[in-house]
């Protein structure tokens, strides 16, 4: 007679596998920052994204707060302070000013609108 080789699933196996998928989906929530930065990726005073000087993006990613000008920003997207319509699909309000450090909701499958600073 030939014994199976299969290995019974287990509690301890279930739960792995449960919290596997809840890291996975918090993962896809993550609070967005959104800072006034040069083409390099540099922070700036976000009132240069304001005035529509050339080489001025917002970059959105998961930074954190507290970015002060001079730090560079690595990842994330950026799009150019002055196109209304990127702005908006980044999910910022597509014109007015926008504080550095503009915390939304981002991630996989997110529509939520950022909140702007005045």
């Amino acid at each position: 007679m030939r014994r199976s080789t299969s290995v019974p699933l287990g509690r301890s196996y279930l739960a792995l596998a449960a919290l596997a998928t809840t890291g996975g989906l918090a993962a896809c929530s993550r609070q967005q920052q959104t800072y006034c930065a040069d083409q390099n990726g540099v922070v700036v005073p976000d009132a240069r994204c304001d005035d529509g000087s050339p080489g001025h993006y917002y970059y959105t990613g998961s930074y954190g707060r507290g970015r002060s000008p001079g730090y560079r920003l690595s990842g994330g997207s950026r799009v150019s302070s002055t196109d209304s319509i990127g702005r908006s699909n980044a999910g910022l309000p597509s014109t007015g000013h926008v504080a550095n450090g503009t915390t939304h909701s981002g991630g996989f499958g997110s529509g939520s609108k950022g909140s702007s600073g005045s």
